[in-house]
């Protein structure tokens, strides 16, 4: 009887083990899952430029929060290979630190937004837009898997040829930026990309990583 108790104790024992492990194999295999992209603007929409020639440096931004920030306005680019594109909700090609968009963008974007960015309300030729300055800087970029080109002097990540991540960093990400590039430009997962497309939210690129 005492074995009989200890080999039945033993089979909990392993039975509980088997699903702890199948559990975290499940939850690993969920975290492996999360996708990201790199957020780019879709160049099939018409561009921005400041009103000034170097009004794209008032939208520059390090990951971090900054205060009393003046912009400079700007205006769709008259250039001839813009005119006849469409405008998006996203005012493109002022500066890769930031984004800036449109009231119907926010309104939807909003949710996704407010824990990982400080906004500013910005009024531009009698337009309401915001300004996104993405401040969720997240350590996740994994070395070992990943294929980065360093800098020889200091070692430092110059660019990332192949991305992989430390996806259990991600787990409530929705929008971030890598430390690597705290003034580059910023990267979503798949929750993110999923409303932008639900919503007919244009002016943005998404590449898979």
């Amino acid at each position: 009887d005492e074995n009989m108790g200890f080999d039945l104790g033993h089979t909990i024992s392993s039975v509980s083990k088997l699903e702890l492990r199948t559990k975290r194999r499940i939850d690993k295999n969920n975290e492996s899952n999360i996708k990201v992209y790199e957020l780019w603007w879709d160049h099939t929409y018409r561009a921005y430029e400041t009103l000034t020639k170097r009004g794209y440096k008032t939208y520059e931004f390090e990951g971090k929060p900054v205060e009393n920030r003046e912009f400079d306005l700007f205006c769709l680019s008259e250039h001839k290979d813009e005119i006849n594109k469409p405008i998006g909700d996203v005012v493109s090609s002022i500066n890769t630190s930031c984004y800036i968009i449109n009231e119907k963008a926010y309104k939807i974007l909003y949710p996704y937004l407010k824990n990982h960015s400080q906004i500013f309300r910005l009024k531009n030729e009698n337009k309401i837009f915001y300004v996104i300055n993405v401040i969720d800087v997240i350590d996740c970029l994994d070395y070992e898997k990943s294929e980065l080109k360093l800098f020889p002097s200091s070692g430092r990540v110059m660019r990332v040829i192949k991305y992989a991540f430390r996806t259990e960093k991600l787990k409530n990400a929705t929008i971030f930026k890598l430390p690597e590039f705290p003034n580059g430009i910023s990267y979503v997962t798949e929750e993110f990309k999923k409303i932008v497309e639900e919503n007919n939210i244009t002016g943005f690129k998404f590449k898979e990583l």
